[in-house]
């Protein structure tokens, strides 16, 4: 065999065979045609791997390695067996060649010499104790084949070996190299039969041992060992044992596996008798099976560590042949023959060395010899650089490792010794960084490395330490130096050492110890410490230097420390401390504090109001500091003056528009006849304008909105806009501080012109104040130019103010450089600003450095010029702290924020400014008062006023209301609606409702609250119920429909009707469920007698299991169901059939789904089984569950049985739970165990689990089956192969398993022999061992020989007497015996063939049982085919989300069971063996049966706690129906309540109507029944009234046409007047234009008196239209016409008896108002209750999310969804119908509600109705009273013709108020019609909140339905 060395991963190495023929031995002359070294380079490709220190090398040549093993095996498939050996030899030979470590490569770390052969060159050292034909010729044999000739042959090793002459020479020197020259084999053997022979290498030195080979060329020995001395041969060690069998042959010797790396161990796997030639031996000390941490260790190095190497040879291997015959020519055949010995190591060097030399007196006899003396590198000496060299002994001598060389140091002496020598406790001392000692210091040193001077010397500082001249006496004052003068011998800062330094007293210092060290005084000799302590505080004293004088001992204190011990600070300065200065200064804040004292402890200012910090520079929390401009006044708010007041300043610029308009007026007389009409016209437009503008305000306020995005360049609310000439005067009355202030204008021009301010400061009352009491005059005037490129002005000169004082600021403001004031010319001004003089005040006074520093900062951060204009940017951080300092001084403290609680965020401000964080559309300081175009200041801010742009006057609106300024025709509060009775804004329009509505919707026209029964969007067609054309004009109304009665006679069946104009007759559109032209029938589907009044048609109840549209569905009069649908039957369709269930009522009635199997044989009938039919469980057999009794209960298996199912028995240790599969009844067991039942050991093992179980570890190629022998372990072998776990070779076979191929024939007859004599040795030994234990042979006993003596003693007794008859006669019966036997043996024959019959029988059965489980999964996809249509149903109910997911996995398990039926009786399957698919079948049970059963035990658990969830829902119906009707909701099966008179959710009556509440009931809806009557009474009531509101509402109107009969007479007079008056204007403005025209002609320069005489004549010959006479007739007529209107008093009297009445009624319709109110409480108290029901349907919610989340927690254990839908399908439905039934009840009590709400919103219309029509005869009375006093007094006063102009106005006035009133009166019953819809708001969010919660219901179905996809998702 020839073998390769593989390493995986660096682990262990794999030898992996190549197949080579089998030789049995090789001719010994020529021997294989092979050499020795390719078994060499496996050793030496692994010495590279072993001792190679580098993971990249090591990791490169396994990849070479592996690249060489594939081109290998590739080239082989091409080449020779010859050729593809020698490729992969020179492969391995470029890879195995081991380099040594190049020199340069020890630098790094450990280097090594080269690895090879240690027998090279050293012939002479290997000798053997026993070769042949040492002392002469020898022959010997080999064992060959019988038809060979040459088998033996004659050893002669006289001589040694030569290839031409002495070829038989077989020496041991032999086995160095393989072949010779001539490429022959060479070999070494020893003497024929002699055991005990051993080979010895001796060598020189020490060596690194790592691996042994040999080849042999006979068998290799049955028994060896390899043994090591490290000491030249005095003693030795075992390295290892080798023998065919350990246990006998070295039984002290353990044989196990290799457990460490040295352990000595036997091996017998180099000892067997195969390979006859070519064995091979291979010993690696160190094993790759075991992992070496520290292959440097000393156990590894002693284990490499050889001086000599011994094999040792004791058994031979002789087949037996010694045993046979011990003769000499036997003896011939059996020897040792060694072809190669290989004994591979290196130089032991330590890793010191990369090269070794020959050992002194040891010759290089070969150039490839491994050399024994070390050339060492690092520093290191010795055979095998085991020491460091002379003076290199720094560190300590260690192996070099290969990050660490480990170099031997040189010793440091500094040049005073040549000696040293290594100390490993100074080592350890200094950290094991130097160990070295230097001996015999010179030069006056000592030391470890002569480093230190000796006492009395020190080192000279200016000598380098080397220098031999280095120490110096030492030189020391006696007075204050200690022991005698001795001073320190070297420096040593960290212990207080200077060279040459005397060692002073304590507190003495300097080089001779003469002077007081710091912090001392007066030196003396007599003081035991030399100097006295200083005691200055440490913390004040400068530290340059000593803390005090040396004599007087005065402290020398710190710039801001004061005091003999320098322990005060200075005033103005606190904490004293180790600072540079001591102290630190107070730097109190100038203006936050007092003064700049502060306390000595913690340096805390005497701060003023409302500031704090240290230095009082902060702010407390709610308090600001002023700015600059704190002091605004804003232009809106002062007094406005025009151009003329005498306030003002300065004085007034004449006008420029009296010469405008006069020049315009000349322009006209000049050029009237010459200018053209248009030229004359805009001269009259710009008049207009002109005189419009003197009528415009002098000053006016401008209020500027501020929106997000544009900079606010203003102050407060906008700006005050002041005409050209006009003022302002300013009233100051809040100064806080005594100084001068700059006075500055804000401002914005509205032209590119310049303007200027005349500017008066006066002071009301004379300055008292130093500051201000002694500054002469009072009052300045200021003149500036206010430049338009400009947004603010300061005067020239600054104002004293003072506090307690009022000074009036007046401002003229004209253009500048004019002389004449102009109309059109304005400016806007923002605010009048006082900034002080910063500069007076403490801080920024004088010269003192701080104030400079202060004033320089104001220039510098530009802080003054942050507050000249708006808006301020960002201010620096030293802007800030001084303003606050100003902003303190002035106010002596900060000032309150006082933010308006309503209008701000919080009740903090900007630090500087004050400005607090205001709400939306809140302006101001304070946030207290609303933006610009906002209103309603209030909790939430402002409101925007979104005044309608083209409805309002402007975008400013009315602060409290919000109102905006409204154009003509436009109303509401923005200005947005038209006119009460018109739509279409801007576009109004009058209604177009024919005259049935007074109101129609404001933007689409729609008419809104039509009346006389009328609707549409003109009121043009009638409600539901009547019939006509109620379009004005059309002559007709709208009736009631006759159907066969009237709407509201009770007896109304149709919901509309028409005339039909051909029959003349009237066409009824019936409800639902009656039928006939007066809808006097029922339809088909309903049941009752319409024809009688009271009589209705009723819905048949059947269930909605009947066909609606068949006429024979139901009984027409009794309403019985005739013909059920959907699988239902009883007298209301109400039950589901036999072999039915489900829930008849929502159609679905299923076909019962029992397993056949499963399900009591009672139940069951012609293949289908009956269940419940309710919820079609189904009842099953023994210990058999499930929905549809389709599996075992829990625990329990073989279903589908007779007698149910049985128990698993699991064994409870051994398995992970009691539960097994359903169908095998294999239990789940924990790892190592096995069984159906756990009580094995698991698969593919044996043993008693109990104890132990092991694996049997069959080898494939041999065995039989994996599955070993379950008690012995033994596996089943194939031919050829044996062993325990079949993976060797057989007897009888030869060859590597699994190649074993038979022995040759010779093999069978020794084999034949031996096993004879085997077996008759092991008999005897059994024999022997009978005996010995009970002393007599066995089957030999007593009773055994008495019965062969006896027989023995016929036998005589026959023979002697020639008895033949006799002997005949036993013969005859032993043969008839014998006959017995053999019919006995036939009958055992025929029962063998019985039990082979049965065995068929049983087969047949089997056959039959998988027809069967065919036919039964056929049966599961009939099963699953019906699942499917029913989902279908399920689909189709709603549920199409929910089923998604099941109809997947559906679809999987579909795909499942048809693999498993192409697996049971597909093409491919293994019918015709019984075996096969039974155990087939079993293990496709026994991979579904346990995932199936956890499946439902998890499927049973998460059902059983949904069923729980659900019934708590139901629970909380329970209650919630309590709450609402009354009683609970146990329904029955046909949704009766008998138990419940209330009903509740899901209770019907006998008719199928929902029974929801009653008389003696508690739930909220009684009580809406109970307010529901009583407003159906209050709504009879209010008819009533109605009624006779109709009667007086005639009469009224018959006033009401008298009345417009007055109205219309006086409105013609009025017009008639108008008319007069049109004309009178006309005529008097012609008159007057001719007058006028008149007057220019004549005044006109170029008139001669020709002209203005024929003007005159024309004059006076116009005649006047109506002269006097006509005109006093004309007033004679309209008296006459006055006198005409009699009795006016009889008409007042009866209006007043009517008005009495209207009256009467009105007081009614308030009472009727005062009930309907009552109504309204009554709902409010339904409201509330269903408030109550709101709360409990919020519980049931939260129950179902609840329920929502327990379903949550057990989504991991549901899985295999379609193992269980039946059950699935069952139990979810009822959830579903219990949710359906919770809807159901919430909707009924929706409808209850809704029809109580309407009930209530109808009495409440009609009593507003009836007040409404009550407030209209009352306010048409009003008017009419109120017309006629008007017209009373209006024919008093009509006197003369003169007043008519001025009544007629006046009367038009009184009708505008008239029209107002009326608006007025509308708007209230807007307001009523506001209140209306704000209840009906409510209502309609009780509906949404009604909405919501079924939503909610609707979400909780939703959510379940997710989670069922979800587990359906499981696995």
């Amino acid at each position: 065999m020839f073998y390769l060395a593989q390493l995986h991963q660096g682990q262990a190495a794999q030898l992996v065979s190549i197949n080579h023929p089998v030789l049995i031995q090789d001719d010994p002359e020529e021997g294989p045609q092979r050499t020795g070294l390719q078994t060499e380079l496996y050793v030496q490709y692994y010495s590279i791997q072993v001792f190679k220190p580098s993971e990249e090398t090591e990791q490169s040549a396994k990849e070479v390695t592996n690249s060489f093993q594939m081109i290998f095996c590739r080239v082989r498939q091409w080449f020779s067996m010859t050729t593809c050996q020698a490729i992969f030899i020179l492969a391995l030979t470029v890879v195995g060649q081991q380099i040594p470590s190049s020199p340069h490569g020890c630098m790094e770390g450990s280097c090594y010499p080269a690895t090879g052969n240690l027998l090279i060159g050293r012939a002479i050292n290997l000798s053997a104790t026993s070769t042949c034909g040492l002392h002469g010729p020898e022959h010997y044999c080999i064992v060959s084949h019988l038809q060979e000739s040459d088998k033996c042959f004659t050893c002669n090793s006289q001589r040694p070996y030569d290839p031409y002459y002495h070829r038989s020479s077989h020496r041991v020197e032999n086995v160095i190299q393989l072949k010779d020259s001539k490429e022959h084999l060479t070999w070494w053997q020893s003497v024929n039969g002699e055991e005990g022979v051993s080979i010895r290498l001796n060598l020189e030195a020490e060596f690194h041992f790592t691996h042994l080979i040999m080849k042999f060329k006979t068998f290799r020995p049955a028994a060896m060992l390899i043994e090591r001395s490290s000491d030249f041969g005095h003693s030795w060690r075992p390295y290892r044992y080798f023998a065919y069998n350990c246990s006998k042959t070295f039984p002290r010797v353990p044989a196990h596996a290799l457990h460490y790396i040295n352990d000595v161990i036997c091996e017998e796997r180099y000892s067997d008798i195969e390979p006859s030639t070519e064995g091979e031996v291979i010993y690696k000390v160190l094993d790759p099976a075991i992992h070496v941490k520290d292959p440097y260790s000393l156990d590894i190095q002693e284990l490499l560590r050889i001086t000599n190497l011994r094999i040792n040879f004791t058994k031979l291997h002789t087949l037996g042949d010694n045993l046979l015959d011990r003769r000499a020519d036997v003896l011939q055949k059996y020897y040792y023959a060694l072809y190669e010995l290989v004994v591979r190591g290196s130089c032991f060097c330590y890793g010191h060395a990369s090269e070794c030399a020959p050992v002194p007196g040891v010759e290089a006899r070969d150039g490839g010899m491994i050399h024994g003396r070390c050339v060492c590198k690092h520093n290191t000496e010795g055979l095998n650089c085991e020491r460091c060299r002379h003076f290199h002994e720094d560190m300590p001598w260690n192996p070099a490792e290969p990050d660490n060389p480990h170099t031997c140091r040189e010793c440091n002496c500094n040049g005073h010794s040549s000696d040293c020598h290594f100390d490993m406790a100074v080592y350890l001392a200094t950290g094991n960084t130097s160990g070295g000692v230097c001996d015999d210091c010179l030069h006056n040193t000592m030391g470890r490395n002569c480093e230190m001077c000796k006492p009395f010397y020190y080192q000279d500082p200016s000598r380098d330490i080397r220098d031999p001249a280095a120490c110096t006496a030492c030189d020391c004052d006696p007075v204050g130096s200690m022991e005698g003068g001795v001073c320190d011998s070297h420096t040593d800062l960290d212990v207080g050492m200077i060279t040459g330094q005397c060692r002073c007293k304590v507190n003495v210092k300097g080089t001779r110890c003469d002077d007081c060290k710091e912090g001392f005084y007066g030196l003396s000799q007599n003081d035991p410490q030399g100097c006295q302590p200083c005691n200055c505080d440490p913390r004040g004293i400068i530290m340059l230097g000593s803390p005090c004088d040396q004599i007087s001992g005065d402290c020398s204190c710190k710039r801001y420390v004061t005091g003999r011990y320098c322990n005060q600070c200075l005033p103005e300065y606190w904490g004293l401390s180790n600072d540079l200065s001591g102290c630190r200064a107070c730097s109190c804040d100038f203006g936050g504090a007092y003064n700049n004292r502060c306390m000595v402890e913690n340096g805390q200012c005497e701060c003023r109001r409302h500031l704090i910090g240290r230095q009082c520079s902060d702010v407390q929390p709610g308090y600001f500091c002023a700015p600059l401009d704190y002091y605004k006044y804003e232009a809106e708010e002062a007094v406005a003056h025009s151009p003329n007041d005498h306030n003002l300043p300065g004085k007034a610029r004449p006008q420029a528009e009296v010469d405008c308009v006069e020049q315009l007026n000349n322009q006209l007389r000049r050029h009237r006849r010459h200018r053209p009409t248009a030229t004359t016209q805009t001269q009259r437009a710009a008049l207009r304008r002109i005189r419009q503008l003197q009528q415009t305000p002098d000053v006016m306020s401008i209020h500027r909105e501020r929106s997000q995005g544009h900079l606010v360049t203003w102050t407060g609310p906008g700006f005050a806009r002041v005409k050209d000439g006009a003022g302002l005067v300013f009233t100051i009355d809040n100064i806080p501080y005594a100084m001068e202030y700059d006075i500055m204008i804000r401002y914005e021009p509205e032209s590119t012109e310049d303007w200027e301010a005349i500017v008066s400061v006066t002071s009301v009352l004379l300055p008292t104040s130093s500051r201000c009491g002694n500054l002469l005059p009072t009052e300045q005037l200021y003149t500036v130019t206010l430049p338009h490129h400009k947004r603010y002005v300061k005067m020239p000169r600054p104002f004293c103010f003072e506090p307690s004082n009022r000074y009036v600021v007046a401002i003229r403001f004209q253009r500048h450089r004019v002389s004449q004031r102009h109309l059109t010319a304005f400016i806007l001004v923002d605010s009048l600003v006082l900034t002080p003089i910063y500069t007076e005040l403490p801080g920024f006074q004088g010269n003192d450095p701080a104030a400079v520093e202060h004033r320089g900062e104001m220039v510098r951060y530009q802080c003054l010029d942050s507050f000249m204009a708006t808006p301020m940017p960002m201010l620096a951080e030293m802007c800030t702290k001084l303003i606050c300092s100003i902003s303190a001084i002035l106010h002596d403290g900060a000032l309150p924020c006082q933010c308006d609680p309503q209008g701000s965020l919080t009740a903090e401000c900007d630090r500087v400014g004050g400005q607090c964080r205001c709400k939306p559309n809140v302006i101001g300081r304070r946030c207290d008062q609303c933006a610009p175009g906002t209103y309603r200041f209030g909790q939430d801010g402002c409101t925007a006023c979104d005044c309608h742009s083209l409805g309002a006057l402007g975008h400013q609106c009315d602060p409290v209301t919000g109102q905006c300024p409204c154009k003509h025709g436009a109303s509401g509060r923005q200005c947005s609606d038209c006119q009460p009775g018109q739509w279409g804004f801007p576009s109004c329009r009058p209604c177009q409702c024919n005259s049935h509505a007074d109101h129609c919707h404001p933007h689409t026209g729609e008419c809104q609250g039509c009346r006389d029964y009328s609707d549409g969007h003109h009121c043009e067609r009638c409600v539901k119920g009547f019939f006509g054309n109620p379009v004005l004009g059309s002559g007709d109304h709208c009736r009631p429909c006759p159907c066969p009665g009237n709407p509201g006679s009770g007896h109304s069946n149709g919901d509309s009707c028409e005339a039909d104009s051909s029959s003349n007759q009237i066409v009824c559109n019936c409800k639902q469920g009656y039928i006939g032209t007066r809808c006097d029938r029922c339809a088909p589907g309903y049941y009752g007698n319409p024809e009688h009044p009271g009589g209705q048609c009723r819905l048949c109840q059947c269930s909605g299991n009947i066909d609606t549209e068949d006429p024979g569905s139901c009984d027409p009069r009794t309403g019985q169901c005739l013909r059920c649908l959907y699988n239902t039957e009883g007298p209301s369709c109400s039950e589901c059939k036999h072999g039915y269930y489900g829930n008849a009522l929502a159609q679905d009635c299923r076909r019962c789904t029992c397993v056949t199997v499963g399900t009591q044989q009672a139940y069951c009938s012609d293949g289908q089984c009956h269940c419940d039919r309710q919820t079609g469980a189904c009842a099953c057999r023994d210990n058999v569950v499930g929905h549809n009794c389709d599996q075992c209960a829990p625990n329990h298996w073989n279903y589908g049985t007779d007698r149910g199912c049985e128990l698993c028995g699991c064994h409870p240790q051994h398995a992970t739970g009691p539960y097994c599969n359903m169908f095998s009844g294999q239990c789940q067991c924990r790892q190592g165990f096995g069984g159906r039942q756990c009580t094995d050991c698991e698969q593919f093992h044996w043993g008693d689990p109990r104890v132990q179980c092991e694996e049997c570890k069959c080898h494939p190629l041999g065995s039989e089956r994996a599955q070993c022998d379950r008690v012995t372990g033994v596996c089943e072998c194939r031919e050829g192969a044996t062993g325990r776990q079949c993976d060797e070779c057989a007897r009888g076979f030869t060859g590597a398993f699994p190649k074993c191929v038979p022995c040759h024939p010779c093999f069978e007859l020794w084999d034949d022999a031996v096993c004879m004599v085997r077996r008759d040795l092991d008999h005897i030994r059994l024999q022997a061992q009978s005996l010995l234990e009970s002393g007599e042979a066995p089957g030999v006993g007593d009773t055994r020989i008495q019965e062969l003596e006896d027989k023995l003693a016929k036998v005589h007794d026959l023979l002697p007497d020639g008895n033949w008859d006799s002997l005949y006669q036993l013969i005859g019966q032993s043969m008839d015996d014998l006959r017995a036997e053999i019919a006995l043996t036939d009958g055992r024959i025929m029962g063998v063939a019985l039990e082979l019959n049965g065995t068929a029988v049983h087969e047949e059965f089997l056959m039959r049982t998988l027809t069967q489980m065919e036919t039964e999964l056929r049966d599961l996809n009939t099963t699953l085919g019906q699942r499917r249509s029913q989902l279908d149903k399920y689909l189709n109910f709603g549920f199409q989300d929910q089923f998604d997911k099941v109809k997947k996995y559906y679809r999987e398990s579909q795909e499942a069971e048809q693999q498993c039926n192409a697996s049971v009786s597909g093409p491919f399957s293994p019918v015709g063996e019984s075996k096969a698919i039974r155990a087939k079948a079993e293990e496709i049970l026994k991979k579904r049966q346990d995932k199936f059963l956890r499946t439902l035990a998890a499927q049973n658990k998460t059902l059983s706690e949904l069923q729980n969830k659900v019934q708590d829902v139901d629970n909380r119906v329970h209650h919630l129906s309590l709450k609402v009707c009354g009683g609970s909701s146990n329904a029955s099966s046909n949704g009766t309540c008998h138990n419940s008179p209330c009903g509740g959710a899901g209770c019907r009556d006998i008719d199928g109507q929902r029974v929801c509440g009653g008389d003696g009931c508690n739930g909220t809806v009684s009580a809406s029944l109970k307010a529901l009557k009583y407003a159906t009474d209050v709504s009879d009531n209010l008819s009533a009234a109605s009624d006779d509101l109709d009667g007086v509402a005639r009469k009224l109107q018959d006033i009401a046409m008298l009345t417009q009969d007055v109205k219309n007479q006086a409105m013609d007079t009025l017009d008639k007047a108008q008319k007069k008056k049109d004309i009178f204007e006309k005529n008097n403005k012609i008159l007057k234009e001719f007058i006028k025209k008149i007057k220019d002609f004549l005044t006109e320069e170029g008139a001669d008196p020709e002209s203005i005489e024929r003007v005159a004549q024309q004059v006076l010959a116009i005649s006047l239209p109506v002269n006097r006479t006509s005109l006093d007739s004309v007033i004679q007529q309209i008296k006459a016409n006055v006198i005409n209107l009699t009795d006016i008093e009889g008409l007042f009297n009866r209006t007043s008896q009517q008005l009495s009445q209207a009256k009467e009624l009105l007081n009614r319709a308030k009472d009727a108002k005062t009930r309907a109110e009552e109504v309204k409480n009554t709902a409010n108290t339904t409201m509330q209750a269903l408030d109550v029901s709101e709360k409990a349907i919020q519980k049931a919610t939260k129950a179902l999310d609840k329920a929502l989340d327990n379903v949550n927690s057990t989504r991991n254990s549901t899985a295999m969804v379609e193992q269980k839908l039946e059950d699935l399908e069952a139990k979810q439905m009822d959830a579903m119908m219990r949710l359906a039934n919770l809807s159901m009840g919430i909707e009924a009590l929706k409808s209850k509600t809704d029809q109580n709400r309407e009930m209530a919103n109808d009495a409440k219309n009609q009593a507003q109705n009836a007040t409404q029509q009550a407030a209209g005869l009352e306010q048409r009375l009003n008017e009419t009273e109120a017309r006629y006093k008007e017209l009373q007094i209006k024919m008093d006063t009509l006197d003369g013709a003169s007043d008519v102009n001025q009544r007629a106005t006046k009367i038009k006035k009184e009708a505008e108020e008239l029209l107002n009133k009326a608006n007025k009166d509308i708007e209230k019953l807007r307001k009523l019609e506001r209140t209306f819809r704000n209840n009906e708001q409510r209502m309609q969010n009780q509906r949404t909140v009604l909405g919501e919660l079924e939503k909610n219901a609707s979400d909780a179905q939703e959510a379940i339905r997710k989670q069922v996809q979800t587990y359906s998702n499981c696995n």
